[in-house]
């Protein structure tokens, strides 16, 4: 199967390490060239430098052979363009967006393209499940194998992890903090160098035999 993703971010890592265990063909496309080095030199010679709004870019990337596009940017707007040109110019069947904010949903529907995971409507789901400070609760089980699942926890004023970076973090193997709801209800995409601060939220991807590895580390 040819997959290919658009966007460098942890959530993509996360994709690529998994899609790779099961032989797939795997292309990133990342307008930053920086980032896309940073693949590289993590996965072998996978990123292409570009922008994925662009017809030419998806052509280079092969979008006429790809069984599945995932749009994992940090721009609504520009993963509906992305999604709207490989649907219609390379008729790619099965698209993935990841939206940022709930408003998009709609628009992603009503032209088509189904398969679309809502981060901010995550988010609501985390809240609302919320039953203690440190009492994680399943977002979602992914049909993966092995078997994977998006949780969410609370991130304790004792914890040990507090002020740590990302990149810091001695997370497992496929694991991935896929988003950072902080004290004040605003959303943080993580990178390497945001840091956890007590009461941050941790939207956590990762295979369901670490969960409880994972609460231990993170308390």
């Amino acid at each position: 199967m040819y997959v290919i993703i658009v966007g460098v971010n942890n959530l993509s890592k996360s994709l690529v390490e998994w899609y790779s265990e099961h032989d797939n063909e795997i292309t990133i496309i990342e307008k930053e060239f920086d980032k896309c080095h940073y693949f590289d030199q993590i996965f072998g010679p996978i990123c292409q430098n570009g922008d994925a709004t662009d017809i030419e870019t998806q052509a280079i990337a092969g979008m006429n052979r790809a069984d599945v596009l995932i749009t994992a940017t940090k721009s609504d707007k520009d993963n509906f363009l992305i999604s709207m040109i490989a649907k219609s110019k390379f008729k790619v069947k099965k698209i993935i967006n990841i939206v940022n904010d709930s408003n998009f949903s709609n628009a992603f529907s009503f032209f088509g393209i189904e398969s679309v995971i809502n981060l901010e409507s995550l988010v609501l789901k985390s809240i609302e499940k919320e039953t203690a400070l440190l009492a994680p609760w399943i977002i979602t089980e992914l049909n993966t194998n092995p078997k994977k699942i998006i949780f969410a926890v609370r991130i304790d004023k004792e914890s040990k992890i507090i002020g740590k970076s990302i990149q810091n973090l001695n997370l497992p193997r496929n694991t991935s903090v896929i988003l950072i709801i902080r004290s004040n209800g605003l959303t943080d995409i993580p990178s390497n160098e945001k840091t956890i601060h007590a009461n941050d939220e941790l939207i956590i991807l990762t295979e369901e035999k670490n969960a409880d590895k994972m609460l231990e580390y993170l308390s």
